[in-house]
């Protein structure tokens, strides 16, 4: 597809539409060429910061009918290049739409400005009864990221993904228009849900603007449940028992000795666990002592049959299990202070399936000589899979790299799996995309594009290649 190079006569009638001249940024610098990986880069030619629903309607029909790429960034803590203008034109930068407009607990909702990030929602709602449960480990990531790509988060498996907590939206579309896609209304049965599209489309269809968050009430108690495990295998294959045992956890959680040493070497640390080599995370929560005293015991007993060692069991708020989460969160990153050059694989397959996963991984790295770290969401099947370049040439590492990634999404495919569970397909795996879910599927999503997007404009280039 061709666009049009924005000119003198462009940037007139766009900056006419935005009031404060810094936020109309013709140079960008490389703050706005990257995301969390930096494996790809692209300079967009213009960067547009709005604060007004106005401002974006103006700059997005303005660029529809001018045929100027435009993508809309958050707070680029993605990681397969879903925010970067690869070709070229308007970065529409989100960051300074971070209000908070409505807190409304009666009705269970809170609406906020895209730009908002996850830290600004906990520090708003931490004197509050009610709280927003979806958990994603970048905090300082954009709400509106968020539904872009339906964030999962560490507390899926009871409370949902960010899909589940999504009242409403609000989104501007190629044609100009603002629509208010949902209602603070908690069920409908009033045809397509158009808000469900808009949440996982990468950014690919129209802007989001606003959201309007379902709030939980925030429970009375919660616990972490540290259980070691003599090895991975054994400790992933507890996951099925405990959750058949009616135990419903916030959170389980797995990790393997050799990823945490890497957090233990890079950021100074002791992880506080010296028995085991591989771990379950559970969170629990509930409203009353009993309730958690009773869960606890029934998923406890549910391991015994495959070797745990004794738990350790804290209270949430407690320093050694802050330390614990903070090792947890700060795995990606040590892993990427570990390695020149990574990417990541972040499959989805039934939970009983992540075992042949692991043994995938392990004969991948015989074969190819690559150090290949991986943790996840065992209880809901999700692996974050980390190919690192170490002492590779750039030449050898691309090579062993898409190999590994091909080999990975076979594995898969053949489980009954999904390409993505959290970080979404953005530019860095569509040329994965058709061969997965096949053309008859990918030719259906671009004929639904081209609804929403008749020009190609919002997004190009992104889950799937347009033509």
């Amino acid at each position: 597809m061709i666009y049009h190079k924005i000119d003198t006569t462009d940037l007139g009638k766009l900056s006419s539409f935005i009031s404060d001249k810094e936020r109309f940024i013709t140079k960008p610098t490389s703050h706005w060429d990257h995301d969390q990986f930096k494996t790809v880069r692209a300079v967009p030619d213009l960067v547009i910061q709005p604060v007004t629903n106005e401002e974006v309607q103006k700059v997005v029909e303005y660029a529809s009918d001018h045929q100027i790429p435009l993508v809309p960034r958050g707070n680029s803590t993605g990681l397969m290049g879903a925010n970067l203008t690869v070709e070229g034109g308007i970065s529409l930068d989100m960051v300074k739409m971070n209000k908070i407009l409505e807190y409304d607990p009666e009705s269970l909702t809170m609406t906020i400005q895209a730009g908002a990030r996850l830290k600004d929602i906990e520090e708003f709602l931490a004197d509050k009864p009610f709280t927003y449960m979806p958990a994603p480990a970048m905090h300082w990531a954009a709400i509106g990221g968020n539904v872009d790509t339906n964030a999962g988060g560490l507390k899926a498996i009871k409370y949902g993904v960010t899909r589940e907590h999504i009242r409403k939206l609000a989104v501007v579309l190629t044609d100009g228009k603002l629509y208010k896609f949902g209602a603070k209304a908690v069920k409908s049965a009033s045809g397509y849900s158009l808000k469900d599209l808009i949440i996982g489309s990468e950014g690919t269809l129209g802007v989001v603007t606003e959201v309007t968050v379902r709030l939980y009430p925030r429970p009375k108690k919660a616990i972490n449940a540290i259980i070691p495990f003599s090895d991975l295998d054994s400790a992933i294959k507890s996951v099925p028992a405990i959750l058949a045992s009616g135990v419903v956890p916030t959170t389980v959680e797995f990790m393997g000795r050799k990823v945490i040493s890497l957090w233990e070497k890079y950021y100074n640390e002791h992880f506080p666990i010296e028995k085991g080599n591989g771990f379950i995370i559970l969170g629990l929560d509930a409203f009353t002592d009993g309730e958690l005293k009773a869960e606890l015991e029934q998923a406890l007993a549910a391991t015994k049959e495959f070797n745990s060692y004794d738990a350790v069991v804290l209270d949430a708020d407690s320093d050694e299990a802050k330390k614990i989460w903070e090792c947890r969160e700060a795995l990606l990153l040590a892993i990427q202070k570990s390695t020149p050059k990574m990417d990541e694989v972040d499959i989805c397959v039934p939970i009983n399936k992540i075992p042949d996963v692991l043994h995938r991984i392990d004969e991948l790295e015989e074969d190819t000589g690559m150090r290949i770290p991986n943790f996840g969401h065992a209880g809901d099947g999700n692996l974050h899979i980390y190919l690192c370049s170490d002492d590779l040439s750039d030449e050898e590492y691309d090579e062993k790299r898409k190999y590994i990634i091909g080999e990975l999404y076979n594995t898969a495919k053949a489980l009954d799996g999904n390409m993505s569970g959290e970080h979404g397909i953005g530019y860095a795996r569509k040329d994965w995309f058709e061969d997965y879910y096949g053309k008859d599927y990918t030719d259906l999503l671009r004929k639904i594009k081209t609804v929403f997007d008749p020009n190609g404009v919002i997004n190009p280039d992104k889950i799937f290649p347009l033509e």
